[in-house]
Formats: C-alpha cells, structure tokens, sequence
C-alpha cells in the first residue's frame, strides 16, 4: 500500500525514529506504510551484503529503502525531496533527546557531505548516526542515514 500525503524525508525520519525507539527498547505505534519485501537479487544489485534484510516503502511516485543488518540499520532514498531529508533527521534526533554532533564534513563527492551525531538514548544505550546528504543541486539526489545501535560500558 503506497502512502499518499507523506514525503521521502518524512518517511525516512519515521524510520530512523523507529531504529532509535528499537534501540531504546521503547518502540510504540507503526508505520502508516506497509513495506515491501526487496529480493536477495534486488539487494546485490545495489551492492548490499546477504546477511541483511532490506523493506522498501513505497510512496506514489517514489519510496524509502531500510536495510536491516545486525546492528546498523541504513535508510535511504534518492530525488524526491531529497535536499529536506537532513533536516527532517535533525528534528526527529533533537525530540527530547541528547544529541552531540560529531562531524560535518565535505565526503568527496561534488556537493556531498557527511554528518555524524552520537544520540544518548538512555540505560547505557546510545545511537551513532551518520547523515550522508548531497546539497541542492548535487549530481547524486540521494539521502543516506545509517543508524548503528552502541552499548556504552
């Protein structure tokens, strides 16, 4: 079922709240999209490794992918309203969260940069994020957020 009314960055930052309420071991509510599987063969087209398990959801003229795999998760999208998606991810981080920003950064790419935050998500459970996001403009027209679930001892 494709959402209509909801856009790539709103959906993608629901998915890295979701990621963050799993790690937390809050996770309330659901998606108003029902995913998608994507095949084994669909995966090695885009160079994932096959040991993950990767949802897309679909929107009316486009979607979000979410690859699942130990203890990362990678959400991404690309054209749609790709220029919004780090600022969508910076909303949802800051909602009653402690949130330390890492690094900002030139990636190597034309117009594509990467940032990194360190999110404290309670009871020794913190989250490292990590933006890759092209500016307006850029060539790529891709988000990227990966999400990796950390212990602090």
């Amino acid at each position: 079922m494709a959402a209509t009314g909801l856009t790539n960055s709103q959906v993608a930052a629901k998915l890295v709240e979701g990621c963050l309420a799993h790690i937390a071991g809050n996770v309330q509510g659901k998606m108003p999209i029902s995913p998608v599987p994507v095949t084994d063969l669909e995966r090695a087209s885009v160079g994932l490794k096959q040991t993950g398990q990767t949802m897309f959801y679909p929107l009316s003229d486009s979607g979000v992918f979410i690859d699942l795999d130990g203890p990362t998760a990678t959400i991404w999208y690309v054209r749609g309203d790709y220029d919004r998606g780090l600022q969508a991810l910076e909303t949802v981080l800051k909602a009653d969260r402690k949130v330390k920003q890492l690094k900002d950064e030139a990636s190597g790419a034309s117009k594509e940069r990467t940032r990194s935050y360190e999110v404290e998500l309670g009871g020794k459970r913190l989250a490292h994020v990590i933006a890759d996001y092209a500016e307006r403009g850029a060539p790529s027209e891709r988000f990227r957020v990966r999400v990796v679930a950390q212990v602090r001892r």
